[in-house]
């Protein structure tokens, strides 16, 4: 279009579009090609705007734990293990961890008596430790038929989360925010209700 601020803004002023639709614009972007040029342009802006966005929606969620765990009579928490515990019992909500969490899970499964040994460790303890682990008989039936596996720590909390309707939000730990959620443990939870009434 020749006139692309006018055209663009008229399709907005006029309703065009069904409201849900129209609630859910982030941004009116300026290109300066048509065609596949502008297209690209358009994603390139996009991103701009985009990571600007999730940033306001990650500092909302952030402020609003430690809102809510000071504030809310139980209905937010922090801690990795409690959390696991409560997502495992479908009271968590949504989990927020930072994306620089660098845990790991690891299960040792004795191929006799199918008994799972797992711990949760920081990603440069994990060789050691699971070597340690396969170096001794299982705890239940002393076979040394062991396996292991492991899993980053977010893929396994949106493992669990999945079966139980909760979500998991990912927080950029390199921000203010991030560094916020870092200094209880790098992971909070919002939860259902308050499991202790």
């Amino acid at each position: 279009s020749l006139r692309p601020w006018t055209e663009k803004e008229n399709f907005l002023k006029e309703n065009y579009l069904e409201y849900r639709l129209q609630n859910n614009i982030l941004a009116t972007l300026d290109c300066s090609y048509a065609g596949a040029e502008g297209v690209r342009e358009a994603f390139a802006k996009a991103q701009e705007v985009l990571t600007d966005y999730r940033m306001v929606e990650e500092k909302k969620l952030v402020d609003k734990l430690f809102n809510d765990i000071h504030f809310s009579r139980g209905l937010a928490t922090y801690g990795l293990n409690e959390i696991i515990d409560l997502l495992k019992r479908n009271v968590v909500a949504t989990i927020l961890i930072t994306d620089d969490t660098n845990l790991r899970k690891i299960d040792i499964t004795c191929r006799r008596c199918q008994h799972v040994q797992t711990e949760i460790l920081d990603r440069t303890k994990v060789i050691p430790r699971t070597q340690e682990l396969l170096s001794q008989p299982c705890p239940s039936c002393k076979s040394m038929d062991l396996e292991s596996t492991e899993r980053d720590i977010v893929d396994y909390l949106d493992l669990i989360a999945g079966q139980t309707g909760a979500k998991v939000e990912v927080i950029t730990g390199a921000t203010e925010y991030g560094a916020m959620l870092s200094s209880i443990g790098k992971v909070g939870a919002f939860l259902r209700y308050n499991p202790n009434q």
